[in-house]
């Protein structure tokens, strides 16, 4: 979702591993009308833009004319074909440290300030609704857009069309595929009035708006807060910032709960570390491998699962370990990084500091 990640489209999109080559012939699934949810954009369509029009028709109940029009209006965009070609790089080596100082800055701190001091009122009547602090909702805005600054200007149709039916690496048919899933949410949010995808713009992956959605998590996941009935998450603040909210708890965020456990981890934890994206042990599996805590009685001690992480830096050679709840991997899962979801929780903590500083009784991240 953050632009230096865009790749990484997972609270954007369900990367599908799906692949079906071009054919002409139309493809009928005779069960997809039993299948739902992510299952349906889970599944593969075709390359051949004729047969696309009529699996996408099939999927989503809607006139071929209408998926023929929008697709005529669809240009392949260079930009993006660019942008989106593999780059012949050494390997990267991963260090925290300037990952964090991109977001967490005098200037998401400032902008991040006066969003929260503008919209107020929006963002804890989301907080009590969801149980996601405002802090973490204005976190997340804050790295992906700064605040709306950097959504992105590209025609998002354009965008997915373009990555869809001429994505530039044919080695990873997949890509092309999940796009092309994309696409096809576009054309039903456009064909239901709830999303102007003939207009809409943003980066050049094709997400839009403060929080950077791609069209199938605003399929699933978006909210029409100010009740105009549409969905806009680049002009509604109020959409965008329940949409956010809404997402996480969908994925798995806890009310009342830290994002990061208050947690002494023993001398050596490095073999506490798998690299997943899910929290898999207990406080009293951590605990037996020499985890320590001055509190008791906690909600993140009570049978919810943790997971230690590895905030790496490969340079110098040092790691930062903390001890993360579910919270933290519901964040992985806007973002599929380590480092993104860290650094939406060190911006959200530094953001709600100047909330307490300036007199204002918020929730700390």
């Amino acid at each position: 979702m953050a632009s230096s990640t865009v790749l990484l489209l997972a609270a954007c999109a369900s990367n599908s591993s799906s692949y079906e080559s071009d054919s002409s012939s139309v493809i009928t699934n005779t069960t997809q009308h039993k299948k739902t949810g992510w299952q349906v954009e889970n599944s593969p369509l075709s390359m051949n833009q004729q047969t696309f029009t009529q699996q996408v028709s099939q999927r989503y109940n809607i006139p071929e004319s209408f998926i023929q029009n929008m697709l005529s209006q669809a240009n392949v965009n260079a930009r993006v074909i660019d942008l989106m070609s593999p780059k012949k790089t050494t390997a990267i080596k991963r260090h925290w440290q300037t990952y964090r100082n991109r977001f967490v800055e005098p200037i998401r701190t400032r902008k991040g300030t006066a969003f929260w001091n503008i919209h107020r009122a929006d963002l804890a009547a989301a907080e009590r609704q969801y149980g996601v602090p405002a802090a973490i909702i204005a976190g997340i805005i804050g790295v992906e857009t700064v605040y709306g600054e950097q959504m992105g200007s590209f025609s998002v149709l354009d965008a997915l069309y373009t990555l869809g039916f001429s994505h530039p690496d044919p080695s990873r048919p997949e890509k092309s595929q999940m796009f092309r899933n994309q696409l096809a949410a576009l054309i039903e949010l456009t064909h239901k009035g709830k999303f102007d995808g003939y207009t809409a713009t943003g980066s050049f992956a094709g997400a839009s708006g403060l929080g950077q959605f791609m069209p199938i998590s605003i399929l699933h996941y978006a909210v029409d807060a100010d009740g105009d009935g549409k969905i806009d998450l680049r002009n509604s603040t109020k959409d965008a910032i329940y949409s956010v909210a809404n997402f996480l708890v969908k994925h798995g965020w806890q009310s009342n709960m830290p994002v990061f456990a208050p947690v002494r981890l023993p001398s050596s934890p490095a073999n506490l570390v798998d690299g997943g994206l899910e929290a898999k042990m207990s406080w009293a599996q951590l605990q037996a491998k020499g985890a320590s805590s001055s509190t008791t009685g906690a909600k993140w001690q009570d049978g919810v699962r943790l997971g230690v992480i590895d905030l790496r830096d490969d340079v110098r050679g040092n790691h930062e370990y903390r001890t993360a709840t579910q919270n933290f991997f519901a964040i992985t899962k806007y973002n599929r990084s380590y480092f993104y979801a860290a650094s939406v929780a060190d911006l959200a903590s530094v953001l709600a500091n100047e909330q307490i500083r300036s007199g204002h009784q918020v929730t700390r991240p």
